[in-house]
């Protein structure tokens, strides 16, 4: 918990001190879900580094995976004739309206960790290749299983389509194993606190289970925190995000392996995406750009800090 504190303290000062930081090129807008989020805050900690470095004032804020409030907050975007917008979106298909507003408003906006279901709305659209980052810690998991034995999986948040994309990831490995059993899948939400709570659950209902694979970090921590609880040492368990808590306990062992997911590298790109764009009228080459997830275990796991990754 000390180091999301530190996370958290190093961008309030950031936000803080950007007020005094004179710029030439005007203001970029960064909106991500949430600033009390690790990964999220990383993204923005990210894109503002960049924008400073680049010579722009940032305004950072928050739109709480509310549609409206993220519409309100482009809408104050297009009112303040912001330079462009690097967002992290509240909903794929809900939130392409207020996009096109910007960009009909000559503000272009660069979509990070969500995509949208249209193209040549936003500038570009970076994500992370969610499919390989489930592949990776699937592969793990069944070596760690030993390629047998009861699983349960915990989804991270079905409603969010990097989610659902990682299940089908992780189901095109461990389906391939006939040994491998699945007894439960539930959507934890992407929390600690429901994946704490489901594996509880299937705790009572299977206690014969030998692994939990997870959509994400918050619901593998929480899943192992069941598992202590329950003085559950022989359970298997991965994840995907790679916040600095799931580094911890990958060199713990209580994680096995997880994917970190580069938070602040794909919005430091949309910064400078956009620089390019603002400055010299270049787009990028593509619409659609795919950062890979890297593979976290006990041999690296010293490398990951705030989403970012040095070998």
């Amino acid at each position: 918990m000390k180091t999301r504190t530190l996370l958290f303290t190093a961008i309030a000062s950031c936000l803080i001190s950007q007020a005094s930081v004179a710029a030439d090129k005007g203001t970029i807008m960064i909106l991500v879900n949430s600033l009390d989020n690790p990964y999220y805050a990383s993204e923005a900690k990210g894109a503002n580094t960049k924008a400073q470095q680049l010579g722009y004032k940032t305004s950072v804020l928050s739109h709480g995976e509310d549609v409206k409030k993220q519409s309100e907050l482009i809408d104050a975007a297009i009112g303040k004739k912001v330079q462009g917008i690097v967002l992290d979106n509240a909903d794929s298909t809900a939130s392409v309206a207020a996009i096109k507003k910007a960009k009909d408003a000559g503000i272009p906006v660069v979509l990070i960790n969500r995509e949208i279901p249209v193209d040549d709305v936003a500038l570009v659209q970076i994500t992370h290749n969610n499919f390989q980052a489930g592949s990776d810690v699937a592969n793990v998991f069944v070596e760690k299983m030993g390629e047998k034995g009861s699983y349960a999986e915990l989804t991270c948040n079905l409603a969010d389509n990097n989610c659902v994309t990682r299940s089908k990831s992780f189901h095109q490995v461990l389906d391939q194993y006939p040994d491998m059993k699945s007894v439960a899948r539930q959507d934890a939400k992407g929390t600690l606190i429901d994946g704490k709570r489901i594996m509880d659950s299937i705790l009572q209902a299977h206690p014969d289970v030998k692994g939990v694979i997870c959509g994400n970090g918050p619901v593998a921590l929480g899943a192992i925190a069941a598992l202590k609880a329950a003085g559950r040492t022989d359970v298997t368990v991965v994840g995907i995000d790679g916040s600095n808590d799931e580094r911890d306990a990958v060199e713990k062992g209580d994680l096995k392996a997880t994917v970190m997911l580069q938070a602040q590298a794909i919005a430091a790109q949309g910064v400078a995406d956009l620089d390019n764009f603002i400055q010299k009228g270049v787009k990028p080459e593509k619409q659609r750009v795919m950062f890979r997830g890297i593979l976290i275990t006990p041999d690296n796991a010293k490398g990951v800090q705030d989403f970012n990754y040095k070998s």
